[in-house]
């Protein structure tokens, strides 16, 4: 691994040591199955023959996706390789094909306009400011023209309440890296990276703060 990047990358509770107990933590405190739920049922694209699941962790969502679209091609991408191990195991589990690669948000391994979808899950708010700028890019550049970016990520907290239990978030995932979402800018990033279309579908409170469902198009 590049050491620049080694030296940057947040794992998913941001201690190794934590990724066992990752599942158990987002199933109990962020209620999952709702907004996940949501969140594969909202894609534009019905029928999507080629889905890349970006930041995929321990595979919960590129399972839902694969469920829900079974004619796709669906895709895992993670730069942990402890996690894609607990990915690989929960898809033999469900007897399904997914693709898992090895390789980082900002310097994907596809070509342009390669995929219908792309979905990415409590992922963005790990990167910096410049790594979110690079990751929007460059899943700007895989997608077809039309193809859709979908994101379920931290958004801009409802109340006081809501803001001092992101507190806790932000002491796991990073200060500097959550900030963008504490602000709400997601929205403005992919717009300023030529994202058309760009709505909040929705926003779910949940004990650690508000996860808010994005949708953007390339046009």
């Amino acid at each position: 691994m590049d050491s620049r990047i080694e030296e940057k990358y947040i794992p998913a509770l941001r201690f190794n040591f934590l990724t066992r107990y990752y599942d158990f933590l987002v199933a109990n405190f962020l209620q999952e199955r709702k907004w996940k739920s949501f969140f594969v049922q909202s894609f534009m694209n019905k029928s999507p023959h080629n889905i890349l699941d970006v930041g995929c962790g321990t595979a919960t969502l590129s399972i839902l996706i694969k469920q829900q679209y079974p004619q796709a091609l669906v895709t895992g991408i993670d730069g942990d390789e402890h996690i894609l191990n607990i990915a690989a195991r929960k898809i033999r589990e469900n007897n399904l094909k997914i693709e898992l690669v090895k390789g980082y948000s900002y310097k994907l391994p596809y070509p342009d306009n390669h995929f219908d979808v792309v979905s990415s899950s409590l992922m963005l708010h790990h990167l910096s400011q410049e790594d979110k700028h690079r990751t929007i890019q460059e899943v700007f550049r895989v997608l077809k023209p039309g193809g859709e970016f979908n994101i379920a990520d931290w958004g801009k907290p409802d109340s006081r309440i809501v803001r001092l239990l992101f507190y806790i978030v932000q002491f796991l995932d990073g200060f500097k890296t959550t900030r963008d979402n504490v602000k709400g800018l997601i929205p403005e990033y992919l717009k300023e990276n030529r994202f058309s279309h760009v709505n909040e579908l929705k926003r779910y409170p949940t004990l650690l703060g508000s996860i808010s469902i994005y949708q953007a198009i390339k046009s």
